[in-house]
């Protein structure tokens, strides 16, 4: 008879992370940046950040929700998943608006986004 026993995995814990606020020159739309440092990563090359976005009756953290925000999650196993609250506005996601970038020697995620008009 075998075992049926799962492996538990250990989170690392969170990220380091940078936030930082712009305004797109041309079209003068607000722009969130964040970069996520993920130095304990086994293996960049097959393992990578992921992100979605979580209305804020979603979530389960603050209550009641706040319908004025919305939340930018990103996970990475072994990390633990970390959450941002951004304005519930729309997100523009047309070209060079909303950009994703995981550099695999430095173990850095990086997603810029801009807030229509």
């Amino acid at each position: 008879l075998q075992s049926t026993r799962s492996a538990t995995k250990v989170k690392i814990g969170r990220p380091g992370y940078e936030v930082s606020k712009s305004r797109d020159p041309q079209s003068n739309e607000r722009c969130l940046t964040f970069e996520l440092h993920y130095p304990e990563l086994d293996d960049p090359k097959s393992r990578q950040p992921r992100h979605r976005f979580m209305s804020a009756y979603e979530q389960r953290v603050e209550t009641p929700p706040d319908r004025n925000y919305q939340y930018l999650l990103v996970a990475c196993d072994p990390y633990e998943t970390v959450a941002f609250k951004i304005p519930n506005e729309p997100i523009n996601r047309g070209e060079g608006k909303f950009v994703t970038n995981w550099d695999t020697t430095g173990k850095v995620f990086t997603l810029t986004l801009h807030f229509e008009q």
